[in-house]
Order: C-alpha cells, then structure tokens, then sequence
C-alpha cells in the first residue's frame, strides 16, 4: 500500500465547481433572455461579465497547477476539465452576441428548447461536480454523465430539426444564415459539457 503524507490541494476542487457554478449562471440567463426577449445588449453585457469570471477560474487553476506538488486528479485532466466547461461559456457568450450582432427581433422554438437543454446539463454537471469530491458519491456521478449524454443527443435531434424548419422556409435567406449559426452555437454549447462530463467520467474510473 502506498501511502502519502503529503497534502493534497483541494483548491482545485472549489476553482471548479466555481466554474460549473458560474457556467450555470450564465445558462439560466441565456434561459431567461430568449424566453421574455428583450434587453438584449444588457443582456450582452451581463453575460460578459459572467465570461469573464469564468476566464479568472481558468487563470487560477493554469496559476495554480505548477505550483502543487500532489493535485487531486491527474494535472491533464483538470486543465481539460476547466477547458470544456470554459468552452461551453463561451459559446453561450457567443450565442448572446449574434442575438445582438444579426438584430434578432423574434425568437424561435428551438433556440428556447436548446437554451432549456443547456441549463438542464449545466445543472446535471454542477451538481456532478459539487460530488466529484466524496467518493461514496460517484454512483450518483455517473448517473448525472450519464443524463448529461441524453440530453446532448436530444441538443442533436433539436438542432437537426431547427436546421430543416429553416430550409423548408428558405426564401428568406438572411434568416437562414443568422438562424443557423445561432442554433449551431448553442448545440455545440451542450457538446461541450458532454465533453466535461466525459472527463469526469475518465477521473472516477482512474480513482475508482
């Protein structure tokens, strides 16, 4: 048996639930905005703020990392880890952006189902990793990857369908352009957290 008395730094832990916490802010307020649509260069502006916390998370772990002797998992897997859910931020940031940048006056159904599927795997993975901590929870962990994995196929069935509702409307050609960058960037929003949640799933096996 191997035994070490040398602590492990359980910052880590705190730097990434803040990030899956923050990431989780940012999914209901992009929840919120295409379901009461309105404000949306405020809405722009909160949502950089929110991106912008979540690029300090990162900067304290890629800070933090050289400077720990023993981390709590494997070093790669937590700069991926804070990677993924950084990049599902900023595709909802992203998201945001072009509702501003191509004057979205309307929104359509399956950027609120998309927005909806977003906040439901952001929470699945905020909790996730809130339990990636206690070992006795890993049960409950693989579970939430994976509802995480269900609802990115549905993020995939969603956006296949709003892709063919815009070709099938396709005289109006700006629509089409505008439309499918959006729905392309929030489903690529529920890729990312799927990606997350495949990580943690690498970590518990590793620590099983």
């Amino acid at each position: 048996m191997k035994l070490s008395f040398l602590p492990v730094e359980v910052r880590f832990f705190d730097h990434l639930q803040a990030a899956t916490s923050n990431l989780l802010v940012g999914a209901r307020m992009l929840q919120k905005l295409l379901d009461d649509y309105h404000d949306v260069d405020e809405a722009v502006a909160q949502m950089t703020e929110i991106e912008h916390r979540g690029d300090f998370i990162v900067h304290e772990v890629t800070n933090l990392l050289p400077r720990t002797l023993i981390t709590p998992f494997d070093p790669e897997d937590i700069l991926r880890l804070i990677a993924a859910v950084d990049d599902a931020l900023d595709t909802i940031h992203a998201a945001v952006g072009h509702l501003s940048i191509y004057r979205i006056t309307e929104v359509k159904k399956p950027a609120q189902r998309l927005a909806r599927l977003i906040v439901e795997a952001a929470t699945e993975l905020d909790l996730a990793m809130h339990e990636l901590q206690d070992k006795k929870q890993y049960g409950r962990v693989k579970e939430r990857i994976v509802q995480i994995n269900t609802i990115e196929n549905t993020g995939d069935r969603v956006l296949e369908e709003g892709l063919r509702s815009l070709v099938d409307h396709r005289d109006d050609l700006f629509d089409l352009i505008r439309w499918k960058k959006i729905y392309e960037l929030l489903e690529q929003s529920t890729d990312r957290v799927e990606d997350a949640g495949d990580i943690i799933q690498r970590v518990i096996i590793a620590h099983a």
